[in-house]
């Protein structure tokens, strides 16, 4: 078992929205750390434990003052070498600012890096992001994101029998449902 720091890269990263916080809380307050640093995204710990015990993760988490440290027990119960960072502020918009400065500074656990990440080439502002657990192995330009489904044949009308004519459908006299 490896023991990160918060200045270190780790193998695998996960940023942790409880459940019950709301997607708005991805979307709008964590949308610059996200789009920074390429978390995973996860609800709860159930992919957590599925990262193999050799591999470094930190999961930084965007949680209420009242359930934060039972997400830091959880987390410890399940991988004791894991980072745990917490963001924990009263308001969104506190919260949103510390998450867009540290994405600014390039320090995803709120402290300076001991090894500087590369710089995003010109014009782009991503990076290489911190890989996924069983991210998919296939060799391609770029990501399946749908099963291709087969087109559907297009029936061709059959030829009518020349010695029985189709008789057209006449509608039927008086009400459907009687009376």
């Amino acid at each position: 078992m490896q023991t990160i720091t918060p200045n270190t890269i780790p193998d695998y990263h996960f940023l942790l929205i409880p459940q019950g916080m709301g997607v708005e809380w991805f979307f709008d307050v964590a949308r610059a750390y996200f789009d920074r640093f390429r978390p995973t995204i996860i609800a709860d710990f159930a992919l957590v434990q599925l990262v193999p015990a050799d591999v470094t993760l930190a999961v930084t988490t965007v949680a209420r003052r009242d359930s934060v440290a039972n997400l830091g027990v959880q987390l410890a119960q399940l991988r004791p070498d894991a980072l745990f960072d917490a963001v924990t502020r009263d308001t969104p918009e506190e919260t949103r600012a510390v998450l867009t400065q540290r994405a600014e500074r390039n320090e995803p656990f709120g402290v300076p890096l001991l090894i500087a990440q590369p710089t995003p080439p010109p014009g782009s502002t991503l990076l290489p992001s911190i890989p996924t657990p069983m991210v998919p192995t296939q060799s391609s330009e770029s990501w399946i994101t749908v099963t291709p489904v087969p087109p559907t044949p297009i029936p061709q009308p059959t030829p009518a029998d020349p010695g029985n004519p189709i008789e057209p459908i006449e509608p039927t006299p008086g009400s459907l449902i009687g009376g």
